[in-house]
Order: structure tokens, then sequence, then C-alpha cells
């Protein structure tokens, strides 16, 4: 073993001594590292510049991703007009881009709601409707991952767009079922209310205004309905009878008569003139008239929102010959309203 010489004493002591046996002192040695540790201090600045790198490229990848998608939504979102073939192209797109993962199925869902709202293409609205039943088909795209406003709109696009009463049936039913809270059901019956307009089946759309738009005792949503509901009993085969829809109508009436708020009276008011219009037995629409008439006369706060109520649904009605019914069913209602008090009041 070598010797050195101690700096305190200059005593001869070991080269590894902790302290001189001499005079004491103590000597700090440094502590050689073992190969693991060399390596650790070697590297550790190298992975940590790597991880930087690593998340920097990661950061700009999504940057990357994000504007990509960005720019595709905005590309597909200036296709959806009133061009039937540029619809038709953003529809086959999205379905293409949302199943390799470029858009997500809440936009594509959006996307084919829009197309389906639009026009009255009804090849265009099939295809956005296959376009939907396809998203649902994917594994990936469970209905669980869409929000609830989501798979709503799902069920509504189903039950409008479906081929088969049957299958509008259930997609109905399913609606019914799923709107638990005031607020869905009312998101629902707008939906649906959008949707009917313009179905080439008029027996679609007379099932889907008598699901939820006319059965919420909302009179606004009545009101809206009535313009599309008498040009789907219109467009029916005159062969077929209009009695399931006034029997249903008149139904409808007196459910809301058992609300004597003043949205339950308003309520029936538009279904008795919803009855009113739509049907083709004179003495129907007298009685209709009536109960308006008895309405109004018991509460004179409605007069205004009666006359509203007329002049929105002629505004809103497509068809001459309908605004023509409006208007004779108006002057009918004006007669009826000047007679003395007690004969309107009476039961007919």
């Amino acid at each position: 073993m070598a010797l050195v010489t101690c700096k305190e004493c200059s005593a001869a002591i070991a080269e590894n001594a902790a302290s001189c046996p001499n005079c004491g002192f103590i000597y700090a040695r440094e502590k050689k590292k073992n190969w693991f540790e060399l390596l650790t201090t070697l590297s550790g600045p190298l992975v940590l510049s790597a991880a930087g790198t690593v998340l920097a490229f990661m950061t700009f990848l999504h940057q990357a991703q994000t504007q990509e998608t960005e720019q595709l939504q905005a590309m597909v979102e200036s296709a959806v007009s009133n061009d039937a073939s540029k619809e038709r192209t953003a529809v086959r797109l999205v379905s293409y881009l949302t199943k390799i993962n470029k858009l997500s199925p809440s936009f594509a869902l959006s996307i084919f709601g829009s197309v389906a709202r639009n026009g009255e293409d009804q090849k265009l609205r099939s295809e956005a409707y296959d376009a939907v039943e396809n998203l649902l088909e994917e594994s990936s795209f469970s209905l669980s991952k869409f929000d609830k406003y989501d798979q709503l709109e799902i069920f509504c696009l189903q039950a409008a767009l479906t081929p088969a009463q049957y299958w509008r049936q259930v997609s109905l039913r399913k609606i019914e079922q799923y709107s638990t809270d005031k607020t869905l059901k009312y998101e629902a019956a707008s939906k649906l209310l959008s949707l009917s307009r313009d179905l080439s089946d008029p027996q679609a759309t007379i099932d889907i205004l008598f699901s939820l738009p006319v059965r919420l005792n909302n009179p606004d949503l009545i009101e809206r309905a009535i313009p599309i509901l008498c040009k789907a009993v219109k467009d029916r085969s005159n062969n077929i009878s209009d009695n399931d829809v006034v029997d249903y109508l008149e139904a409808l009436a007196q459910e809301a008569a058992a609300h004597p708020t003043r949205d339950g009276l308003r309520s029936q008011i538009r279904l008795y003139l919803a009855r009113a219009l739509v049907t083709k037995d004179q003495s129907i629409r007298e009685s209709s008239l009536k109960e308006i008439a008895q309405i109004g006369a018991l509460n004179p706060g409605l007069a205004d929102d009666t006359e509203q109520l007329f002049d929105a649904v002629a505004r809103n009605m497509v068809d001459a010959d309908l605004r023509s019914v409006v208007d004779v069913v108006h002057k009918h209602l004006t007669l009826l309203r000047e007679k003395p008090a007690s004969r309107v009041t009476q039961k007919s």
C-alpha cells in the first residue's frame, strides 16, 4: 500500500486512510462512481433533450392535425348549400373522412342533418339517411360516444328519413322514451318539425307531427305544424279519409282542455283550427269553429292572439288553395263572433 505525507503534520500515512493516526486530521475522500452512475450522469442531458424534442414534435403534429381538420370542416361546410350536387359530394366526402378518423362523428352527424333539412331532393335525403346508418354501423362509433343531443338527432333523422313506416314508429317510440325532461322533449319536437317539411311521403309527415310537435301542449309548436299538416293531408290520396287526423285532433284538443291556462287555451284554438282546415266535412268544420268562437267569447284576452294565428298560418301556407281555405274559415269565424254571446257560448 502506498504511503503519502499528511498535509497537517507531515507524518507518513496510507494513501486511502480516512484520518491521520498521528494528528487525527480527517480526509474527505472522493467517492468513485460505478458504471451505472457514470452512465446516468452522462446520458441525463441527452435524455432530457430527446424528450423535449419528442414533445415539441408531438405538439407540432397536433397543431398540424387540428389545422388540417379545421380546413376540412370549413371546406365541407361551404359545400352544404341549396346545390344538390355539392351536398351529395359533401355527404360522401364526410362519410369517407369520418371513417378514416379525419373528422369527428359529431361533425359528420351535423352535416348529414343539415343536408336532410335543406332540400327537396329525396334521393339526397336517402343518401343522408344511409350515411347516418353507416356511421352507426362502424364499430368505433357506438351510440354511447355521442352526447345526448347528438343521440336525439340520430333518432330524429332515423324517424324522418326511413322509408319503412314500421321503423319510423320504432324510432318515434325511442324518441319519446329518450326525451325524459321538458328540454329534451321540446328539442325533439323542434327537430321533428324541421325534418317533417318536404318529405315525399305525406303519411310520414302526419306520423311525425302527431308524435311530439302537436302533443306537447305548446301553442307555438302547434302553430308551426298546422301548415305542414294541412299540406300532408291534402297530398294523401283523395280516396283516403281524413277522419283519422280529424278525430286525433279532436282528442288532442280535449286533452288540452284539461289545462285551462293561457297556453292550454291557445293550444286548443290551434288544434281546432287545424281540425277545421284539414276536414272535408262542413259540419265538422262548423263545430270546430264554434269551439274557437266559444273559447274566444269566454276569454276576450285571446282575440288578438287568434287574429295573429290566422295571419301566421295564411302566411306560411305554400299551397294557394289552402290559403283560400284559411281565408274562408277566418271569415266564417268572424261571422260566428258577431252572433249574440248567448248563442256562441252554447255547445253545438
